[in-house]
């Protein structure tokens, strides 16, 4: 989120339009006071949004193997 004052909204509508389109949400203030919010209306998909890949720390075989304390009771 940025904030920013309704009159350096104004002076630079178009970059912080560009930046509401690449999904930057917008808080406009008046007074030091949040006055309105401008977010974009097109959802983007959370994966976009992913920055941390997943590493999985074990052999495959070893993960596809069931735990025997758990699946001991469904014997």
């Amino acid at each position: 989120m940025i904030k920013v004052s309704a009159t350096k909204f104004r002076t630079h509508l178009f970059d912080y339009l560009d930046k509401v389109a690449n999904g930057e949400t917008i808080i406009i203030e008046r007074n030091h006071r949040e006055i309105a919010r401008v977010a974009s209306t097109q959802a983007r998909d959370w994966r976009e949004r992913m920055t941390i890949m997943p590493k999985i720390l074990v052999p495959a075989d070893e993960l596809i193997q069931p735990l025997a304390d758990v699946w001991g009771d469904y014997q």
